[in-house]
């Protein structure tokens, strides 16, 4: 299937592509009534056109998989669409692949996806977390559940009421997850951990209470908390990791929630690491090289690395913003920034509830700024980073 529009290029028909002995046990969860179309066909010019509503994506495809896609729409199952297709003088195991070619590869795109978790309660793994005041339960699939529930255990909490809910449902090798029975996405099983975070956060940006989230990692410094942030490949996460090896306190790696008192409360998920950072962090994070490893969405390898030390959850002042500027051989030297400097770095990437920077949320970050010490750090030593900081916050 060949992608028209941006979306880089992906075959659903690769008929000879390798589909493993579990071509039959597979159909089973494949009836009419288990999948959900999401996606449009048309015939235009000549050629056969899927439209993917939830990605607004567009794709040509040849005419047996529009056969196959109209044969789906009609509710026919795939085992009944196979043997069509072999009917029309095709080894019946090939039909086989066609199909399931196909349907591997729209599902993976979004363009059809399983009707709703059908599991039965028992094998079910559930979990309940808690972030920014929201409690969250998430219900695995027990084959799917670790080491991805793993990845949350510093969350969990011992309570019976949910303010929201996720299921998770395992169909064709991938795992779709659904909101309160509505679906929402689906990954491969390598990426549940980072789609759950994504999620996780929505939520709590979407349904906390805070008047500005900021992007900066927040650790405790004392009785003060110091907010570091900067542009990705800055060394945000692996800079956070050392700190906390160095006595701080984590609280977030990533975002941090700003009240209207100028105080912030960090989110405390577990950091993400990224392949290129795992040799900087061996002497921080000995135990790293252990951690199970997953991917984003763009297939680069993270382990995530759970902090030993964790700030309080109570509102902690902030008594330092340091923004992060990292060169390649670059001297080590922390500077004071001017107040204008230190706004524009906390406003970048920053997040208001209903979107918009409101005159609340901007009297928020005066306040933090103008109790805060502002810094730029220029490094390219680890090392020298830390301790740098770690004077300036003393």
């Amino acid at each position: 299937m060949a992608c028209i529009g941006g979306r880089g290029d992906t075959h659903v028909m690769k008929q000879h592509q390798a589909v493993d002995g579990t071509v039959a046990a597979r159909r089973a969860d494949c009836s009419p009534t288990s999948l959900v179309i999401q996606g449009r066909l048309a015939r235009v010019g000549g050629q056969n056109i899927l439209f993917g509503s939830s990605g607004q994506a567009i794709f040509a495809i040849n005419d047996t998989a529009a056969d196959i896609w109209r044969s789906l729409e009609e509710g026919m199952p795939p085992e009944a669409i196979s043997f069509e297709i072999a009917r029309g003088g095709i080894d019946r195991h090939e039909a086989d692949r066609y199909v399931e070619a196909a349907l591997d590869d729209w599902e993976r795109l979004g363009l059809i996806r399983p009707r709703g978790p059908l599991s039965a309660p028992w094998a079910h793994v559930s979990q309940m977390v808690a972030i920014a005041g929201l409690h969250i339960r998430i219900v695995y699939p027990a084959a799917c559940a670790f080491p991805a529930a793993t990845v949350f255990r510093h969350l969990e909490v011992q309570r019976e009421a949910a303010d929201v809910v996720f299921h998770l449902a395992e169909h064709r090798g991938r795992i779709h997850l659904f909101r309160a029975g509505d679906w929402v996405q689906s990954c491969s099983p390598d990426e549940l951990p980072v789609m759950l975070k994504g999620h996780l956060l929505t939520e709590v940006l979407e349904h906390g209470a805070y008047e500005l989230a900021v992007h900066a990692a927040a650790l405790l410094a004392g009785a003060r908390v110091a907010l570091v942030c900067g542009n990705p490949g800055a060394g945000k996460t692996t800079l956070t990791m050392a700190l906390v090896h160095a006595g701080f306190g984590f609280a977030a790696d990533d975002v941090t929630l700003l009240d209207s008192n100028g105080r912030c409360v960090g989110l405390p998920f577990a950091p993400a690491v990224k392949a290129g950072a795992w040799p900087l962090l061996a002497e921080y994070c000995p135990d790293l090289h252990a951690v199970p490893i997953f991917r984003r969405p763009d297939r680069r390898r993270v382990r995530f690395a759970v902090p030993r030390a964790f700030a309080p959850h109570s509102p902690q002042s902030v008594g330092s913003v340091i923004l992060l500027r990292r060169g390649h051989d670059a001297k080590a030297c922390l500077e004071p920034v001017d107040p204008a400097s230190a706004l524009r770095g906390l406003l970048n990437g920053a997040f208001a509830p209903g979107r918009e920077l409101t005159g609340t949320a901007f009297n928020t970050l005066a306040k933090v700024i103008g109790s805060a010490q502002a810094y730029c750090l220029n490094y390219s030593s680890l090392d020298d980073a830390v301790e740098l900081i770690a004077k300036a916050c003393r």
